[in-house]
Parts: C-alpha cells; structure tokens; sequence
C-alpha cells in the first residue's frame, strides 16, 4: 500500500516532463505542467497550478497514512501500547 503513492508521484512527475500520459487524457502532472506556462507578469492564473498541485500532494499524503493505518492494524510483529 505504501507503493502506491510513490507510483502516483512518478506517473506525474513524467506526464509533467511529457513522458508520460499524451494530451487527450489528464493526469495531474500533466495538468500542472499546462498551468505553468500562465504564470505570467501580466495576468497570474495562479489556480491553474495551485489546484492541481494541492490535489496531489493531498492525495500523496492521504495515500500515505492509510498505508501506515493499515500497516499498523495487520502487521503482526508491531507493538502497541
């Protein structure tokens, strides 16, 4: 369970590069990678990136604690107190 947050982070760090999802399907990398190019002295479309990149970093984290939760409630050789 602890993998899959680690997956999402590199799915999206390639579709930020290109490398990864093409244009016809989203990815939050890919999104992100889309609101860069707005950022701008004129005109600051600042939820283009914000959005996308709170999304995945609540998701990661999220991923991440129900991986600990169920590590700590199924794993045998844990100690509780």
């Amino acid at each position: 369970m602890l993998t899959i947050p680690s997956v999402i982070l590199y799915e999206s760090f390639l579709s930020f590069l290109g490398l990864g999802i093409e244009s016809p399907l989203a990815s939050l990398g890919s999104l992100i990678s889309r609101g860069v190019p707005q950022i701008n002295p004129v005109r600051i479309y600042w939820w283009l990136i914000a959005f996308p990149t709170l999304t995945l970093a609540g998701l990661l984290i999220a991923l991440n604690f129900i991986g600990d939760g169920l590590r700590e409630a199924f794993d045998p050789k844990s100690t509780r107190r």
